[in-house]
């Protein structure tokens, strides 16, 4: 390097370079200049340059700035294969927090649940997965959060209070179940539990407020059928918790869990045996129990346990997962003008429609066909128009979905509804007429409840035409359970048999095979009758039925209590404590003091 470039201090002339930097030596044991800078490493000029500091918080054996320390054992070289990356859905501490809560939860559902749909515990279990499910959402937001951030239990319970409609609904509809016999409607109210607790949780985890129906239900079954595919979650995550706390979990209830499983079958044995040789200790278990542990049923408990395990588990993964409706189909995609064009088409031939029903259904102004009477014309067509109220609601709930906002489009859609309204009254008008003339049946009485919700639901499809943030699924969905719920209360088995044998009267007769089927809900109604008429158990079901039945046909040789004995031993074998049902209960007493 020239000393020209370098000046002395104050007079500005040639000086000498400044001293090298400490602590280097050149051969001679002198000092000398510091290594030239790694490649790679530039200064402002281009030119090579120093290496940035080490990092904050290193020092050298002389207490200055060093570099940071070797890692840790263990660590691969580059040449080395990579670690296995971890499924981001496996979460350690997950199986932690809700392990042995979802496999004590299953084991209770399993033990209310199976062979026994429509008891007293359903009301029991109820309330139980009200508090497990706020449990885990408590424990979720202590520990995770929604952004990360853990909550206290206050504010985590404060924030479930807009689930309280749902756990309302579902507790309303168990207790349905302990009040029927009904096997639709207790088949609608556990799908009705099931579905209410789902939306809850939903409801919880992502934002359902301005939902409309497709991504509603795209939505609901991404979370039924996302759940099934995390089945395998409860062994991964597991796994990822043994590998990280490098030990096996020393947990004294998986050992009683353990020893539960292996006394089962022992007791299976020992149970039929003690029964076998004291008939006073088998009706006593037959009471508590019914048959559950007389046969092999308690090993199909312990797989249902299983079952219900694995999808509450997978249930909660995909709930925590925030990402319902993601890929959801877009709404509002395609052209107004389709949309119009088969509305106007089709709402020109329901406005004939309505002007026939109003000029000859409802106000019999006008002349009929000379072979047609006015209840023959009445008391036809109510199925038909309700799957026509039905079609009409589902085109309005998809043309408003699909196609772009457009007021035309809005205006001949709710030309369509209020169309649908006027078929709806034709349906109840003729439906009315018909059952005045052949009685309630199943199918009429569901006809009746279906086109009670057919109104309100088209209500609010009304409504959603103008106001575009309308919660559409969540209205549609609450409707129907709720009028479900109601429906269940008012048990249609009791309703019909009431009204069938109130129609009995002036010549007129019951059809009794038909009211003896509907089981115990319609028991106490038709013991009334079999009261008034003097009909006694003594009496053969063949000789009551030609005296007292519309239906005259009657193919069994049995007597009248002989035929309620076989229900009153059905109602037996379910059990009085596990299995006890109300309407059960009281077809069983009526029957008992009826034989008497």
């Amino acid at each position: 390097m020239n000393e020209q470039n370098f000046n002395n201090g104050m007079n500005g002339g040639p000086g000498m370079p400044p001293p090298p930097p400490q602590g280097y030596m050149n051969m001679n044991g002198g000092p000398g200049m510091p290594p030239p800078p790694p490649q790679g490493y530039m200064n402002m000029n281009g030119g090579p340059g120093m290496p940035p500091p080490p990092p904050q918080g290193y020092m050298n054996m002389n207490g200055g700035p060093g570099m940071p320390p070797p890692p840790p054992q263990g660590y691969m070289n580059m040449n080395a294969r990579p670690p296995q990356r971890r499924n981001p859905a496996v979460s350690p501490n997950r199986f932690r927090m809700f392990g042995i809560p979802v496999l004590v939860y299953a084991i209770i559902c399993a033990a209310c649940l199976y062979s026994n749909w429509s008891s007293i515990l359903s009301a029991v279990l109820s309330i139980v997965s009200i508090v497990f499910i706020s449990t885990c959402m408590v424990r979720y937001e202590k520990n995770i959060g929604a952004d990360r951030e853990a909550m206290t239990t206050g504010a985590a319970l404060s924030k479930q209070s807009i689930l309280i409609p749902y756990y309302i609904l579902v507790f309303m509809m168990s207790v349905a179940l302990s009040l029927t016999d009904e096997g639709y409607i207790i088949f609608g109210c556990n799908v009705g539990i099931i579905a209410t607790e789902m939306y809850a949780v939903m409801t919880y985890f992502n934002d359902t407020e301005k939902q409309g129906i497709f991504k509603g239900i795209f939505s609901f079954f991404e979370m039924f059928f996302g759940s099934i595919g995390y089945v395998n979650m409860p062994f991964a995550d597991r796994k990822a918790e043994r590998e990280i706390t490098g030990k096996k979990r020393n947990s004294k209830l998986m050992y009683i869990l353990l020893g539960c499983v292996i006394a089962l079958p022992i007791l299976v044995i020992v149970l039929n045996l003690l029964s076998s040789a004291d008939p006073v200790f088998a009706k006593v278990i037959k009471d508590i129990f019914g048959k559950l542990f007389f046969s092999w049923d308690i090993v199909k408990i312990v797989l249902f346990a299983a079952v219900i395990f694995l999808f509450v588990y997978g249930f909660i993964v995909k709930a925590g997962r925030r990402d319902l409706g993601a890929n959801a189909p877009k709404e509002g995609q395609y052209n107004a003008v389709t949309g119009i064009t088969i509305t106007i088409v089709l709402t020109a031939f329901y406005l004939i429609f309505a002007v026939v029903q109003i000029v000859y259904l409802f106000m019999n102004s006008a002349g009929l066909p000379d072979d047609m009477t006015y209840a023959e014309y009445a008391r036809q067509g109510f199925f038909q128009l309700l799957f026509v109220a039905v079609v009409n609601v589902c085109m309005v709930l998809i043309f408003s979905a699909i196609f772009r906002k457009s007021l035309v489009l809005n205006v001949s859609l709710l030309m369509m509804c209020i169309c649908t309204y006027i078929m709806i009254a034709s349906s109840a008008v003729r439906l009315s007429m018909y059952i005045a003339e052949y009685d309630l049946t199943y199918l009429r009485i569901n006809t009746i409840w279906a086109l009670i919700v057919t109104s309100i639901v088209m209500l609010g499809v009304i409504i959603s035409l103008f106001w575009r943030n309308m919660p559409l699924f969540r209205y549609i969905f609450m409707t129907v359970l709720v009028m479900f719920t109601l429906y269940a209360f008012i048990r249609p088995g009791a309703v019909i048999t009431r009204y069938n044998i109130s129609q009995a009267h002036d010549g007129n007769k019951v059809d009794l095979e038909y009211v003896m089927d509907i089981g115990n809900d319609g028991v106490p109604y038709l013991i009334d009758y079999f009261r008034a008429k003097d009909i006694t158990p003594e009496m053969v079901m063949e000789e009551v039925m030609s005296k007292y039945s519309e239906d005259t046909y009657y193919w069994r040789d049995d007597t009248v209590g002989e035929r309620l004995e076989k229900m009153l031993e059905e109602n037996d074998d379910k059990g009085y404590i596990r299995s006890f049902n109300f309407s059960r209960y009281r077809a069983s007493k009526t029957i008992e003091d009826y034989i008497k």
